[in-house]
């Protein structure tokens, strides 16, 4: 019998052409499971699951570099990062898929490419490249390659609240120190504004006013993107001096072609990260997150904070507050000094007479205020 049960569900397994097939019926009844690998034997063989072409079915890694990467050069041009994330992820999943041809990718093979690959990195990074992999196959439905996408069905890992972290000065002080004059020059402009890393690669000369101590940010990852920062005196300085060394329009040129924005300075962060000799490494995004944390901090609120950062609603705005263990100690000593001033004015609400207090008399004798806490 093919038909087996696992995972509180009934998957099915046969041959066909000399390619196998294992793949969840989704169904908790054996009957119906059945009839559902009856139905995709049937699909098989009449042609209608794209497995019968005129021509052979290319391999996947053919039809991954030949197909659909100079299609989404194209398709995303207006957003460079986009197409670069495909790239990316292509690398791994041709790794494991090249060799097979499109039609002969299944559920199974797309759940052990999950398997494995989440053993050499992180949930997210796991999920972007099967994204990757259903946004691919998806086109090759369009381009006539196969008529069922291979990731559908299969559960993305659990990812978690994610990971924020927060730059200390002391860190900032040494990274900064061993960044090159490109990135000390991003980094700053992170940590001064709260701006995305590739919205400090796309500024361009006419969204900065010098005059008026704010830059616009015409567009970003959401529609929320669109806004005016205020300039602090530190940023205002990089800003002043990238104006003058841009030439065709970008405050950060791409390094080979300056009639492009840069996309990326990794290796440079990496070789700041390695000179400052950290305890703990940080990615260039986690300066956005140091500034969120310290306008927190500092007292701004948080619906300033919303539109300072470019964010949909403060729920994600939130997430960017991390106060330091110095910050809550503080907090702390507020909320005790507090509490006493509650108590010294009960005192006197009930004796009527201030000079008799609890406070008059720990003034007189040179106690503290811990004293009455404790």
């Amino acid at each position: 019998m093919s038909v087996f049960k696992r995972g509180g569900v009934y998957w099915y397994e046969f041959w066909f052409r000399g390619i196998r097939y294992r793949e969840s019926t989704g169904l908790t009844n054996k009957n119906a499971a059945t009839d559902a690998e009856s139905i995709r034997r049937a699909e098989l063989a009449e042609g209608r699951a794209g497995i019968v072409h005129r021509g052979p079915s290319p391999k996947f890694e053919d039809f991954v570099k030949n197909e659909f990467l100079p299609w989404s050069e194209r398709q995303h041009e207006a957003h460079p990062r986009t197409h670069t994330y495909y790239r990316v992820s292509s690398k791994a999943l041709i790794a494991f898929l090249g060799k097979l041809p499109l039609d002969g990718i299944t559920t199974a093979h797309v759940e052990k490419f999950k398997m494995i690959r989440a053993e050499k990195v992180s949930p997210a990074s796991t999920n972007r490249d099967l994204a990757a992999l259903r946004y691919m196959s998806n086109f090759a439905i369009r381009q006539g390659h196969i008529a069922r996408n291979p990731v559908k069905g299969v559960k993305f890992l659990s990812e978690g609240p994610g990971f924020m972290r927060v730059v200390s000065q002391e860190e900032q002080e040494k990274y900064l120190k061993k960044a090159n004059p490109l990135l000390k020059d991003i980094a700053t402009l992170i940590l001064e504004t709260g701006m995305r890393p590739e919205e400090v690669f796309t500024l361009r000369k006419e969204n900065v006013h010098l005059d008026r101590r704010y830059l616009f940010v015409p567009k970003g990852k959401t529609v929320f993107a669109r806004r005016n920062i205020p300039l602090t005196d530190t940023a205002l300085c990089v800003l002043k001096r990238r104006m003058r060394k841009a030439k065709h329009g970008w405050l950060f040129p791409h390094r080979r072609d300056p009639h492009m924005p840069m996309t990326t300075i990794q290796k440079a962060h990496e070789d700041a990260l390695k000179g400052a000799k950290l305890k703990s490494r940080f990615r260039l995004y986690d300066l956005r997150h140091t500034f969120g944390s310290r306008s927190a901090m500092a007292g701004v609120d948080l619906a300033t904070l919303k539109e300072l950062m470019g964010h949909s609603n403060i729920s994600i705005t939130m997430r960017y507050v991390h106060p330091t263990p110095e910050h809550k100690q503080e907090a702390l000593r507020k909320l005790e000094r507090f509490n006493v001033e509650q108590v010294f004015a009960l005192h006197e609400k009930h004796s009527g007479s201030p000079q008799k207090s609890p406070q008059s008399e720990m003034h007189q004798n040179g106690a503290t205020a811990e004293v009455l806490v404790n």
